[in-house]
């Protein structure tokens, strides 16, 4: 069975949110449920990190690739035994690759971030954030920061998520001006009306065939498909029975707010450009009840 990490992230904020959940939830798990601890003796390591162009072309398990100049990384989540292994290749050009076994840190997405912690094959530690974001290095655009600290140094990057299904909020940056032409173009037409009934949600954005779709929700207005048409704003109304996107609304995103952790029963990741500048939040159910259609109006745009 593969992980779906995106989902555990979600899981992981019943920690945090348990008491905002309007419903009876069991005991919340720990921070670092299900994954071994790290020590110097249980570093598994996986598949070697390799540039781009040379890495392995099988399937990836669940995780990140890395990339900054002059080094790449390889986070992956492995299930074995009825454990998590999260478990880092770091290879710097021209040395050797070092090995780690990492898992979820105490303050995991406290402020939006992720971050990871354990030790390398040596013993000295390492650790890792991974902030959601505009992110460019290398001619490439990526939707995660990456930051890593070694005691041998410090390392920026991006970090795309990889696994047989990555999230749809991947592809953030792509998509963010046609989210933000379908919004800015709502205020003054049909939509209007339909934007009074609360916070703008964006469950889905996909490429299909040479346009790209987003797939919004406005309070609890149902679901309504954006795309565009000579670079203007064309909407439709999503029937109730038609079947949800694959990963629609895990995670949502919520454009220019970062709202407080336990609004909506939702544990929120930031999303920043490269200033370090607040775009937007990726919100993950954290009581499992579906796309949080329960936001209230709060803040508006």
């Amino acid at each position: 069975m593969r992980l779906n990490f995106v989902r555990f992230a979600g899981l992981f904020g019943l920690v945090l949110m348990a008491s905002a959940c309007s419903q009876t939830l069991p005991p919340p798990p720990s921070p670092v449920a299900n994954f071994g601890a790290p020590t110097e003796s249980r570093v598994f390591a996986p598949t070697p990190s390799l540039a781009p162009d040379t890495r392995p072309d099988t399937e990836p398990t669940s995780g990140y690739e890395i990339d900054g100049a002059g080094f790449y990384g390889d986070l992956h989540f492995l299930e074995a035994d009825g454990a998590v292994r999260a478990v880092y290749a770091h290879a710097v050009e021209g040395d050797v690759t070092v090995y780690a076994e990492l898992r979820p840190d105490s303050q995991w997405l406290s402020d939006g971030v992720r971050r990871f912690e354990g030790y390398a094959e040596d013993g000295a530690a390492i650790t890792i954030e991974l902030e959601a974001g505009v992110c460019e290095v290398n001619d490439r655009q990526y939707g995660r920061f990456a930051h890593i600290e070694t005691e041998g140094g410090a390392y920026q990057g991006c970090a795309s998520e990889i696994g047989p299904q990555p999230s749809w909020s991947d592809e953030l940056p792509r998509y963010l001006p046609l989210i933000r032409t379908c919004l800015d173009q709502s205020q003054s037409s049909s939509m209007a009306f339909v934007r009074g009934a609360g916070r703008a949600q964006v469950l889905h954005v996909a490429a299909t065939g040479p346009d790209a779709v987003v797939r919004m929700r406005f309070g609890e207005s149902g679901r309504w498909d954006c795309t565009l048409e000579n670079g203007q704003a064309r909407w439709r109304v999503v029937s109730d029975d038609a079947p949800a996107r694959e990963g629609e609304g895990d995670p949502v995103f919520i454009l220019n707010v970062m709202p407080e952790a336990g609004e909506a029963c939702a544990v929120y990741e930031r999303v920043v450009d490269q200033t370090g500048e607040t775009l937007g939040a990726l919100g993950y159910d954290a009581c499992l009840s579906g796309p949080m259609a329960q936001l209230e109006p709060g803040l508006r745009f």
